[in-house]
């Protein structure tokens, strides 16, 4: 832990001391007691560790649980500085035993307070809902911050974007964006991530932001970058050509269970009507890659009735029943968007289908199957413009 008390009950941060003061204050022989259980710690100070206190004795106290590495400690240190830096009141690990729990940081703006957790290192997805329900218990706003260690980048927008990260998601109100935050203690960089979207599971391209901490203020978190439409369908075109003709060397599990469905439907990738497969801003609420649940909507519903015909939102919602997740997976997210509904959207928008009343819809064209994999590339490309020019 970076902060103990005196006998007093003064706090002292030992990584806000200068070498000097260290040595004084271990010359002192003072007793310091942890904050939370009262128990004895000691002064850990070295060459090679930021200066931090200690339990003498294992215990059960909640500020020993996990244990925290170098990189996680300069960074929550940094980000406390950072705060102080701004004349914002913000407290070090501070201990709310209401619920038990324990903030890296505790920021105090306009009588709302935020809980700032720093996260470097994989947890159980259970133990960060048990946090977030916490929090929210008591009024507190929780904000993620990974450690940039955490980030893989693979290109300039591409990204890895694991269920750990989709839980650290925020989107503070329902008209915002979905936003990921980094922060590197070695190169002081923040790094914001917004717009997320999925292209398969596990990977996702988002608009980057890199600022240095140094030039940063807290009000700059939250102001908006995103896509612009011609962008995100200047991305998707590529992922549309990838979606096409990557070869696929090994194809197990869900993946390939989807294969075998398409053939037991007498059709292919390379054949599958060019509206399958488009980008959805809510794709997170879904168990499988886009591809997948919007062919089984062509396939096994817009495919087989006649032009002219409704169907509801309902039908396609349990047509995809074990697909789709609740919103209160992510309690982070603020927002009432349906991936179904907005695949519904852009399918307006092309003209296959028009909305008659809130959950009902009529086909209004007959879908286009290709005969091979150049007509299907001229064809995504297409909508993929159309679309773009709607936005334009």
């Amino acid at each position: 832990m970076l902060q103990a008390n005196t006998a007093e009950g003064n706090a002292i941060t030992l990584a806000m001391l200068s070498r000097a003061e260290l040595r004084k204050l271990k010359e002192q022989q003072l007793n310091f007691y942890c904050p939370i259980c009262k128990g004895q710690v000691v002064m850990k100070v070295g060459s090679k560790v930021i200066p931090h206190f200690a339990h003498r004795s294992i215990n059960d106290c909640p500020a020993s649980e996990g244990g925290e590495g170098k990189y996680h400690e300069q960074g929550k240190l940094l980000l406390y500085k950072w705060l102080k830096s701004q004349m914002l009141h913000v407290e070090l690990e501070v201990y709310l035993p209401e619920i038990n729990q324990r903030p890296d940081l505790l920021l105090t703006i306009n009588n709302r307070r935020i809980a700032i957790e720093y996260q470097c290192s994989k947890i159980p997805i259970e133990q960060v809902k048990k946090r977030n329900d916490g929090y929210k218990e008591i009024g507190i706003i929780p904000i993620w911050i990974l450690g940039e260690n955490r980030l893989n980048r693979q290109t300039a927008n591409y990204f890895k974007l694991d269920q750990l990260t989709l839980q650290l998601t925020h989107q503070f109100t329902s008209n915002l964006p979905l936003i990921i935050y980094y922060f590197c203690p070695i190169t002081l960089s923040f790094i914001m991530i917004q717009n997320p979207f999925q292209t398969r599971i596990g990977q996702a391209i988002g608009k980057f932001k890199v600022m240095p901490l140094t030039k940063l203020n807290i009000k700059d978190l939250f102001i908006i970058d995103t896509f612009t439409h011609y962008e995100l369908y200047q991305h998707w075109k590529k992922e549309k050509i990838k979606f096409r003709t990557m070869q696929r060397k090994k194809i197990y599990g869900q993946e390939l269970a989807w294969y075998q469905w398409l053939y037991l439907k007498g059709t292919h990738l390379e054949k599958l009507p060019s509206i399958i497969h488009l980008p959805i801003a809510s794709q997170y609420r879904m168990l499988s890659p886009t591809w997948n649940w919007q062919s089984r909507i062509c396939i096994d519903l817009l495919e087989r009735i006649p032009i002219g015909s409704t169907f509801s939102l309902r039908s396609c919602e349990f047509l995809l029943r074990k697909q789709l997740q609740s919103l209160r997976n992510y309690p982070l997210i603020y927002s009432n968007d349906h991936p179904i509904k907005q695949y519904f959207n852009l399918l307006e928008q092309l003209s296959i289908i028009r909305k008659v009343s809130g959950l009902t819809y009529q086909k209004l064209t007959s879908l286009t199957f290709h005969e091979h994999v150049e007509l299907a590339l001229i064809g995504d490309l297409e909508v993929i413009n159309q679309l773009a020019l709607i936005h334009k």
